[in-house]
């Protein structure tokens, strides 16, 4: 169900942009702008200012975005399996293939990329980050896996780390790992020594959650999809988080995004909600983008959002 804020805020909204399959609506100063669609099966995406790499399945595309009004598919690859999450830390994409592990990709020719390693898995490997020269890669069978990238030909795995129940999220900051586990919580953990891992913090939570992102101001945000909230986490003393905030969407969403405190939620049918966070305590609904279908995925950098629409990737510029 609609809440009340949002409810009044699509009847006090103002049209900024208008096609057959999109629209914009503001009520800050913050804006948005379509800059262009490419007509693409793209589930998930990542962006920065060079390119966007767009996965459906097994296929990973790289859009060049030299003219952001012009997007173009400048090269492709096919995975051995199902493309779970990206990660990319250019020239190389590192991508969670389900039961097919790990895959590195070098992308130093954009045209070209190529499978140049992969580290098979025990279980369904389902996301990953990287932190200097190692990659830490969750699945669903040991938990999180630290795997030696120095050699992107021949990763060789350092350390498993278990975790007590199902992992689906991970992201890397500085030497921490922080590791979403599905019903426990937010294990934390410092790999400034990959080879024995030191645990640092656990946050309990009341319910299963999904993935984690970081943003300004030592902030991180737990999404919950099964009850469409998002907790705004202090990360500032990693060894003792806490909530300072808590948002709660009006649909169900997938992954989200974050540029400056612009917070990036794709609520399913209903499009994309930017929330302003500058206020950890009172988040706030700033500016919708409603789609003609269901948003699967969204990535930001600095101004340039990229949503993965399934059948199109939709460039916006924010403002």
């Amino acid at each position: 169900m609609f809440s009340l804020r949002y409810f009044i805020f699509l009847v006090i909204s103002t049209t900024l942009i208008c096609n057959s399959s999109s629209s914009v609506s503001a009520t800050q100063n913050t804006s948005l702008s379509l800059l262009a669609t490419l007509a693409i099966k793209a589930d998930l995406v990542e962006i920065d200012q060079h390119y966007a790499y767009v996965a459906a399945d097994n296929v990973l595309q790289i859009i060049d975005l030299s003219d952001r009004r012009n997007p173009s598919v400048i090269g492709s690859i096919n995975t051995p399996g199902r493309i779970w999450s990206l990660h990319v830390d250019a020239p190389y994409i590192y991508v969670a293939g389900g039961l097919e592990g790990l895959h590195i990709i070098n992308f130093t020719n954009a045209a070209y990329p190529v499978l140049v390693g992969t580290h098979t898995t025990p279980g369904q490997a389902l996301a990953v980050s990287t932190s200097g020269t190692v990659a830490m890669v969750i699945n669903l069978m040991t938990g999180l896996e630290l795997v030696d990238i120095t050699d992107k030909g021949n990763p060789i795995l350092l350390f498993t780390q278990e975790t007590p129940g199902y992992q689906w999220g991970i992201k890397g900051t500085g030497p921490y790992v922080y590791i979403v586990d599905q019903p426990s919580g937010l294990h934390l953990f410092d790999v400034s020594n990959p080879n024995a891992p030191v645990t640092v913090d656990f946050y309990q939570t009341d319910e299963p959650a999904n993935d984690i992102i970081f943003g300004a101001g030592n902030r991180a945000y737990l999404t919950y999809a099964r009850s469409r909230t998002i907790d705004i986490l202090d990360v500032s003393d990693p060894s003792n988080l806490r909530r300072v905030g808590r948002y709660e969407t009006p649909a169900r969403f997938q992954n989200i995004a974050i540029s400056g405190f612009n917070l990036m939620v794709p609520v399913s049918d209903e499009g994309l909600a930017v929330i302003d966070v500058s206020d950890s305590a009172q988040p706030t609904l700033r500016l919708s983008f409603n789609t003609s279908g269901t948003i699967q995925d969204v990535a930001v950098d600095n101004n340039l959002v990229a949503i993965a629409d399934k059948e199109n990737l939709i460039l916006l510029r924010l403002e």
